[in-house]
């Protein structure tokens, strides 16, 4: 399998070759980090001395979830060295602020075997840890025959990847029979990965790493000034849209102008999944008669505005806590949903909308704790910011109910630690 596996890839690499020129050429932003995906450059010279963790996680949430997971590996294996990949140059940029233990931060190269056998070889892991299903047979392959040790952690498999997986599942047992330890986050995950061929001795549920999220509040100053510096007045009620892409703007814009019927004093914040999506957002505000800003990050807001685009990484958490409500994107569009927790840790009531398939069990517990809303359209989104703007007590509820939810739920953590640690010393 692993034979035909290989042919397909250079088939279609053959056949695409055309098209991945013209996109190469095109887009600056698939250019960059090319050379890293193929193996080629500083960060794949030859090394000796210490033995190596390798730990991969694929985007931003997944860095997030990885980060105090390798501070503490690094206290309790001071003799390894470790590296860390990213899929994405997003989670990439964040795993060098959130991982200064790592001695190098690259992109995953490519998997074919070529280039990620060449990898292995130079970096000569003793163990590769991979956050939530990552999963890449030839590096899997090439990991497993020099006898590195390999484990999944805070495991979860969405509806639409297991049927991926289900369709090909006579190839992707192989792949799993690669991996010593499946650390899932729920018993569904953990039966489906048994179902799609892991065996069942190799398979610990251990919860859901994103729950044990530090806490980390604006203090009141620190709010004071960041409100100042974006030019949110007080009395201003601030909504803040997380994690927004494009097919989903227009039914938020909507209800944004349906609010401000009711809420004059009401100001949007909406911060895009992807910032190479920015210029899709200012386009679209052109038109309309709100006054709009975009935001660095760096610089203060000097105007007045209606709605603000937030163009910078990293300010997610910080804005979330400035809103009045909080509704997370990815959900109205075909996406998965992104991760709800954010503003929640923090008790800002949260509203998301059904396509939630990548944090089932989230929506779920967050649904029944009462702490978030699930909506459907733009009247049930409309209807659901209105109730929350105009009581202060219910929201002042569910934010007790937040806090609550997070102590119940607590611990992935150290249970992930604890056996990893224990399947790592096994193996020493």
């Amino acid at each position: 399998m692993a034979i035909l596996y290989n042919f397909l890839q250079i088939l279609l690499l053959v056949i695409l070759a055309p098209v991945w020129a013209l996109v190469l050429l095109l887009n600056k932003r698939v250019r960059k980090g090319l050379k890293g995906r193929f193996g080629i450059g500083r960060v794949w010279s030859e090394r000796g001395g210490k033995s190596t963790v390798w730990i991969h996680a694929a985007s931003l949430g997944e860095v997030r979830v990885s980060a105090p997971i390798c501070a503490e590996l690094s206290k309790r294996f001071p003799s390894y060295e470790m590296i860390f990949s990213a899929s994405t140059p997003v989670g990439k940029k964040q795993a060098m602020n959130l991982i200064p233990s790592a001695r190098e931060i690259f992109l995953l190269p490519l998997d074919f075997f070529w280039v990620v056998c060449s990898v292995v070889k130079k970096f000569r892991p003793t163990f590769f840890l991979v956050a939530e299903t990552e999963l890449w047979p030839n590096l899997f392959f090439c990991l497993r025959r020099r006898g590195a040790g390999i484990a999944l952690f805070n495991g979860r498999i969405s509806d639409k990847s297991f049927k991926r997986y289900k369709i090909f599942r006579f190839f992707f047992r192989r792949v799993l029979e690669c991996v010593d330890l499946f650390l899932m986050q729920t018993e569904e995950d953990a039966s489906k990965i048994s179902l799609l061929g892991a065996p069942a001795h190799k398979i610990r549920v251990t919860g859901n790493v994103k729950f044990d999220a530090p806490y980390q509040p604006l203090s009141a100053s620190q709010a004071r000034r960041l409100r100042t510096n974006l030019h949110l007045n007080e009395g201003d009620f601030a909504w803040i849209a997380g994690s927004i892409h494009p097919e989903e703007f227009p039914i938020l814009l909507d209800v944004f102008r349906r609010l401000r019927t009711s809420f004059p004093r009401i100001k949007w914040i909406v911060i895009p999944r992807h910032l190479y999506d920015i210029s899709f957002f200012e386009e679209a505000l052109k038109s309309e008669r709100f006054s709009f800003e975009v935001w660095n990050g760096k610089k203060t807001v000097e105007k007045e505005w209606d709605i603000l685009l937030v163009n910078a990484l990293g300010q997610l958490i910080r804005l979330y806590q400035l809103g009045i409500v909080a509704f997370v994107g990815g959900s109205l569009a075909p996406v998965g949903g992104h991760n709800p927790l954010e503003p929640l840790r923090y008790g800002i009531p949260t509203i998301f909308g059904p396509e939630m398939g990548n944090f089932r069990e989230i929506r779920e517990i967050t649904l029944k704790e009462g702490v978030a809303f699930e909506v459907g359209d733009e009247d049930s989104l409309f209807d659901i910011l209105l109730r929350l703007l105009e009581n202060p007590r219910e929201r002042g509820e569910i934010r007790e109910r937040a806090f609550r939810m997070f102590e119940r739920y607590q611990g992935a953590i150290q249970r992930t630690i604890r056996l990893l640690e224990r399947w790592m010393r096994d193996r020493q």
